[in-house]
């Protein structure tokens, strides 16, 4: 069996926390600085609009593919390593963009780097669950989400700093030489916190499971787990969820833009504003989850049934008062957030016992990005067909549908494992 070592020393679980953080904050500012470059690129005529689109695209569908790949990887595959190598291919192709004003090779070095990224998230699920005590797990695998709206803020606020001063290169050879220091960093820092662990604290075996045939025990095959827990049934739910998440963020502006005809500095306001307010709702689905004694599926249906009561209103009254509609959106995206933390963050680390932590996480990542894909595309189809209401009752389907799977695929979801 696998020996694992548990980190009982606070003070380490702690360094392997903000060191995992580091990382992941790192990531976004190898992402979302071409989104900050882009309008300057445009402007000076590098790409077309339709060539900025598309390197976009491509790089979440990199992305979206890579999330699930690399989440078998990660079960295998030493995360020191994994996470290093994906640093490193991540800063050689922000290097490559400064390098070319080339449209194909800006795209294969933009479709690479969405990949190399896809390598980060897994293996640092897999490292909470192999290495921290179960509250610590729990605890940090909500707080990590807090990188999303810090990476997001740095990202656009030093990308603004480089592009007022100089060229729109320099934002991609910031963020390489970050991230070339952010590999070496953790690279050094994992070895050490590894190598104390290793002396410090308890070690546990899976040996003092009793390896017998009965009920509890899980088939190895990925697939044959998938099916046999019941996760399958989350696809949909999931899914939906990446609709939401971000596919509706992503139009959130234009919404209010077009709904209230406000000016340009709104929409901007509201941008900037919504990562924090997400955040929000990662610990409001921790709070939900301890209160339903572990169970992520039942906080996932109340979670769902707000955001569908939440889609009613904007449906009902999305066009009469414009803080009432930014009250209700964020309700929404809120409620999200909530079911992300549950479903990708938590729920992955039922499958400790397994080995197949990074494996469901990825999985289910790679659906949600899929999901967010279908919508940032058919949103602004349906808009333009079809007009706003049509498109938020879409919505509204679609949350009830994930709500109504989840209500009727809870018996079925049998991974019960303690966290």
């Amino acid at each position: 069996m696998k020996t694992q070592y548990k980190i009982n020393d606070s003070r380490m679980a702690l360094r392997l926390f903000l060191l995992c953080w580091l990382v992941y904050f790192s990531s976004y500012l190898g992402r979302l600085n071409y989104s900050s470059a882009m309008t300057v690129m445009l402007d000076e005529c590098i790409l077309t609009k339709a060539q900025a689109g598309f390197i976009s695209m491509i790089y979440f569908l990199a992305y979206g593919i890579g999330q699930c790949l690399n989440g078998f990887a990660g079960d295998k595959i030493n995360p020191k390593w994994m996470i290093t190598g994906g640093l490193a291919v991540s800063a050689g192709m922000n290097l490559f963009m400064t390098l070319f004003r080339n449209f194909p090779v800006m795209a294969a070095a933009w479709l690479i780097n969405g990949y190399a990224q896809s390598t980060i998230w897994p293996p640092i699920i897999r490292i909470f669950s192999d290495m921290l005590q179960p509250e610590k797990k729990i605890k940090y695998c909500v707080d990590i989400v807090s990188t999303q709206a810090a990476g997001t803020f740095a990202s656009y606020f030093l990308s603004a700093a480089i592009i007022a001063h100089t060229e729109w290169q320099f934002v991609f050879l910031a963020a390489a030489i970050i991230l070339c220091l952010v590999a070496i960093i953790w690279n050094v820092g994992f070895s050490v916190i590894k190598t104390k662990a290793e002396k410090q604290v308890k070690i546990e075996t899976n040996n003092k499971y009793k390896a017998s045939k009965s009920s509890d025990e899980r088939p190895k095959n990925f697939f044959h787990l998938f099916l046999a827990s019941g996760s399958i049934m989350l696809v949909v739910p999931v899914f939906v969820h990446g609709i939401l998440k971000d596919g509706v963020v992503s139009w959130v502006p234009t919404f209010i833009s077009e709904t209230f005809e406000s000016g340009a500095y709104v929409a901007i306001l509201l941008t900037s504003v919504i990562p924090l307010v997400n955040l929000s709702g990662a610990y409001l689905g921790r709070f939900i989850f301890r209160k339903m004694k572990n169970d992520e599926i039942k906080a996932t249906v109340l979670f769902f049934g707000i955001a569908s009561a939440a889609l009613l209103l904007l449906y009902w009254y999305g066009n009469k008062n414009m803080i009432l509609t930014i009250i209700i959106l964020s309700a929404i995206t809120v409620s999200m957030m909530a079911v992300n933390t549950l479903l990708i963050n938590l729920y992955p680390l039922r499958f400790e016992r397994n080995g197949r932590v990074a494996s469901v996480s990825g999985l289910l990542n790679a659906v949600a990005y899929i999901g967010t894909a279908v919508s940032t595309y058919g949103i602004g189809i349906l808009v333009q067909g079809k007009g706003w209401g049509v498109t938020i009752l879409s919505w509204l389907f679609a949350a009830i549908v994930a709500f109504t799977v989840c209500v009727f695929g809870y018996k079925r979801i049998k991974c019960r494992m303690k966290l």
